[in-house]
């Protein structure tokens, strides 16, 4: 299984706000986050009333370089500390997860932005054709966007108030 951890601190960050603003997405308040750069976010088909079972559709750019498109549903859904989504691809559930782990303290936020894409035990032989796509270039690209864009949240949630 293939693992990439991303913590950041976002001064300012509250956990509710953040938990509210993803699992309730919007394109019109998703590409008002970051114009031109954020396309698409928005429940497909509702789950249940925590959200768990929520099908949802996702559309961006990673610094203008790469385009990352899926479909996910909830599976996890803790508010105000933890959101995990899982990939799909024609209707099918993909053994990739992303993870939005949020805490707060005195400083603002602590945010994990955590994807564990692969199998484990047998199924790992078939980790390296997922490297193809999930590779350094992609990592780096993925990790600078994250860096830019929760930040940009807090002023966009602010704004909002």
């Amino acid at each position: 299984m293939i693992r990439h951890d991303m913590r950041l601190v976002v001064p300012r960050g509250r956990a509710a706000d953040f938990y509210d603003f993803m699992i309730e997405p919007s394109d019109e308040r998703y590409q008002a986050w970051w114009p031109g750069e954020h396309l698409q976010f928005h429940i497909v088909k509702r789950g249940a009333e925590d959200h768990v079972g929520d099908d949802l559709f996702m559309d961006e750019y990673l610094g203008g370089r790469r385009r990352l498109t899926f479909a996910a549903v909830v599976v996890e859904a803790e508010r105000p500390r933890k959101i995990v989504w899982q990939m799909k691809k024609f209707g099918l559930r993909l053994p990739a997860f992303v993870e939005l782990g949020l805490e707060d303290f005195e400083r603002g936020l602590r945010l994990k932005h955590e994807m564990r894409l692969g199998f484990s035990g047998v199924g790992r032989v078939l980790d390296p054709f997922i490297r193809i796509y999930f590779n350094r270039g992609f990592v780096r690209d993925l990790e600078e966007h994250c860096r830019i864009e929760w930040p940009k949240l807090v002023e966009l949630l602010e704004s909002e108030k």
